[in-house]
């Protein structure tokens, strides 16, 4: 397996891994767990105003962010373990982490930074 992230990049990436990712997994699921989903029907923010111009119940926005999160966690961790099949899922979570307000946005931001500039040359890293 090829390692298309150099080792540096990918330290940033799990550093950026953890604001986004685990906070948008947790903002989606937690709702359904405790019950209190019908109390995020007015949430406003990037999220909810896409939904809501799609058509669709707000429920959808707490999913995207819960896929999104987890996109972030199995992208960073595959490309941790080498797999260069992680690549695309860890590029679309850093380019979808740019629709969450605050923290997530710089780190999104830093994501692609890494994933697109610091890419090691396939021929040259050992399996």
């Amino acid at each position: 397996m090829n390692r298309p992230v150099r080792p540096v990049a990918l330290v940033l990436l799990t550093a950026c891994m953890i604001y986004p990712g685990v906070t948008l997994l947790w903002q989606g699921l937690y709702p359904f767990f405790s019950g209190e989903y019908f109390n995020l029907v007015g949430e406003t923010g990037p999220w909810m105003m896409l939904v809501q111009k799609m058509g669709l119940p707000p429920v959808a926005a707490l999913g995207a962010k819960a896929m999104l999160g987890l996109a972030w966690v199995a992208g960073v961790l595959g490309l941790w373990a080498g797999d260069w099949r992680a690549y695309p899922l860890a590029l679309l979570a850093a380019a979808g982490s740019l629709l969450h307000p605050g923290g997530a946005t710089v780190m999104g931001v830093i994501g692609l930074v890494c994933l697109i500039f610091f890419r090691e040359n396939a021929d040259s890293v050992p399996a």
